[in-house]
């Protein structure tokens, strides 16, 4: 069929094509004039409309450019010259009829072009697709205005709250939402001028001589770290109250040594060292309570009986307490020894036996009696009592005291490379800007709130343990002098008190030193020192800070000098006014400790020790081997 049609349209255009030859001979050669002009536009007429039809063949033989295939008619003019009925053969080659096809098929391709006309916007929201995904939370951006709305007042000290509410959002954000606070530096900042501020005021209500000047002094960068000096002791307050449910008061430790000094006057007892009027405890002392801990477990025990979850302590317990020290610390003799006179200190398995506390109640009696709440509560609270337990009984009472002042400080006192100290009792300068001075650190030459160095720590904690300045000589100055006045101890004979170094004699004053606190349940040594990384005193264990030398002081007592101190001492009972001593009244111990302490003595007899000598005073046993309390021979002195 399609043959028969396209043999009939080349036929026609043939024929046409002929007419056309024809009629163009007959014009050229008969017409002229203005006859064959008026003959010229029948023909262009004519042509016009063969053209119509001549663009319908077109048409079907092409569908990419169907219009510059219409002009092609107008250049039949010399086509006469060659015979060209076999040109325009192959225009009709295309298939005409299936043109109209295309036809339709090309606006396709047109509204196929808006297509990707809408396809390009997509891309365009594409773009802020990735600020979607780092949108930013609300809780961060709470933070962020927050920080925003504080740096534009001016920090002062009444803002520290609201700084420190803002650390505490900021604390509670993701690491994602953290990064996302992008003014966290005026954050910082703030602080820093906090600490300032703190800083100054300090300075202020002590009087001290960088008052006037701290501005002016403050010609390198100055860095300040109050909140990381707090911040030492509040980690070990945070893990009594989640652990523990336990708060101590500052003072604490005082209503301790009040209750204790209380129930000896209500028992007309009186120690070595009270009768002495010495200013520490030490081991000639029988009336030593080794039993604090106890009292505490029992303490809270009976409050939980109440139904109580938390336990505070402070100055409203003191009667509660000193009830519980009376049962569990009653005076005790020996019936074969009327003059061994001591403590009972009961443990916490009396108690249960005494109370018939079944299993199933004794948990919390047995957990304030752990080694970590021994722990917790000595660095805490610093007091006698609670290191006494935390350390042993075999441990003497001058290694006691050394390291009760050495807890004293956690949290008190910065890091200050070279700083020293021999002041008893706190320094008034710790705290005041001042500048780095000692050469060989990165701090040297900048403004610091002034502390301790590890060894300005260490000879203060020797020289607040014994009252006594003239210590100073005895424990040594720097890491170097302190390596070299301590004795070599093997790990099994060392025992808290004793100094840990980081490195060995070849590192010269390029050490780091602490004192030995304690262990922990697994035999791992607890070393409290004062730390340049942590910024402050600190207490852990020993080997993850680095420490690997022990040294032990010669200015402690050996155990056989302990013991001779006991035995060397009397104890005092009084009735009334009237003083019925067991031995003698004036307390008595004629030992000899070691040529160093005796050096040390020597140079400050007025404020050494709390023992003098007496050719005229009784010595009598106090060993506490002597007593044993499951025996009947044990006499109990009623509490009056």
């Amino acid at each position: 069929m399609l043959t028969v049609r396209r043999e009939q349209f080349r036929y026609m255009k043939n024929k046409y094509l002929t007419r056309f030859l024809c009629l163009t001979l007959m014009s050229g050669m008969v017409l002229s004039g203005p006859a064959s002009v008026l003959a010229a536009e029948d023909t262009a007429a004519y042509t016009a409309d063969g053209s119509d039809f001549s663009d319908s063949g077109d048409f079907d033989s092409g569908s990419e450019d169907p219009a510059p295939a219409d002009p092609t008619p107008a250049e039949p003019t010399p086509a006469p010259v060659d015979p060209t009925p076999a040109d325009p053969t192959p225009a009709p080659v295309d298939p005409t009829p299936t043109d109209p096809t295309p036809t339709p098929a090309e606006p396709t391709p047109a509204p196929a072009d808006p297509t990707p006309t809408p396809t390009d916007p997509t891309p365009t929201p594409a773009v802020p697709t990735p600020t979607p995904s780092s949108q930013i939370t609300k809780a961060a951006q709470d933070v962020i205005d927050r920080i925003k709305e504080l740096n534009a007042q001016t920090i002062t000290l009444e803002k520290k709250a609201t700084v420190q509410s803002i650390r505490t959002a900021y604390n509670a954000l993701s690491d994602t939402e953290k990064a996302q606070v992008s003014n966290y530096n005026l954050l910082v900042q703030a602080e820093a001028t906090i600490a300032q501020l703190e800083a100054q005021k300090n300075n202020a209500d002590t009087n001290n001589p960088f008052t006037s000047n701290t501005s002016a002094a403050q010609t390198g960068t100055p860095v300040y770290y109050a909140s990381n000096i707090h911040a030492g002791k509040d980690f070990y307050l945070d893990s009594l109250k989640n652990n523990y449910n336990l708060t101590f008061s500052d003072d604490f430790a005082s209503v301790m040594d009040e209750i204790e000094k209380e129930y000896k006057e209500k028992n007309k007892v009186a120690d070595a060292s009270d009768v002495n009027g010495s200013k520490t405890t030490t081991s000639a002392d029988s009336l030593l309570v080794r039993n604090w801990q106890d009292i505490l477990a029992v303490y809270v025990y009976q409050q939980s009986q109440d139904g109580k979850t938390e336990f505070t302590l402070d100055s409203s317990c003191k009667k509660d307490l000193a009830k519980i020290f009376a049962e569990m610390n009653p005076i005790v003799r020996d019936k074969q020894d009327i003059t061994h006179v001591t403590y009972a200190n009961r443990k916490i398995n009396y108690y249960i036996k005494k109370n018939k506390i079944a299993k199933k109640d004794r948990t919390i009696l047995k957990k304030y009696v752990e080694t970590d709440c021994k722990l917790l509560c000595a660095v805490v609270t610093a007091a006698n009592g609670f290191v006494r337990e935390s350390v042993g009984d075999d441990v003497s009472e001058e290694r006691v005291n050394v390291i009760s002042a050495a807890y004293s400080l956690v949290g008190k006192v910065g890091y200050f490379w070279g700083g020293k100290s021999t002041v008893i009792g706190e320094d008034p300068g710790w705290g005041t800007s001042e500048k780095v001075s000692a050469e060989g650190s990165k701090s040297t030459g900048t403004i610091r709130a002034y502390g301790l160095d590890c060894s300005g720590f260490v000879t203060w904690a020797v020289i607040n343990g014994y009252q006594d300045k003239a210590m100073q000589e005895a424990v040594g100055d720097g890491t170097s002098d302190q390596w070299e006045k301590a004795n070599v101890v093997t790990e099994a004979d060392a025992q808290p008190g004793d100094l840990v170094f980081q490195k060995g004699p070849e590192a010269g004053s390029d050490n780091h030193v602490g004192i030995l606190c304690g262990k922990t349940d697994a035999g791992d040594w607890i070393a409290v020192h004062c730390s340049s990384g942590k910024n402050g005193v600190t207490v852990g264990e020993a080997y993850s800070a680095s420490f690997r030398y022990i040294r032990q002081p010669s200015f402690y007592p050996t155990q056989e000098q302990v013991q001779e101190m006991q035995s060397s001492s009397t104890v005092s009972i009084t009735t009334g006014d009237v003083a019925a001593s067991i031995g003698t009244d004036i307390f008595s111990a004629n030992v000899t400790v070691s040529n160093t302490l005796q050096d040390a003595m020597k140079s400050n007899t007025s404020d050494s020790t709390g023992f003098t000598t007496s050719e005229s005073t009784e010595k009598t046993s106090i060993l506490p081997d002597k007593i044993d309390l499951s025996k009947e021979k044990v006499a109990v002195f009623k509490v009056k």
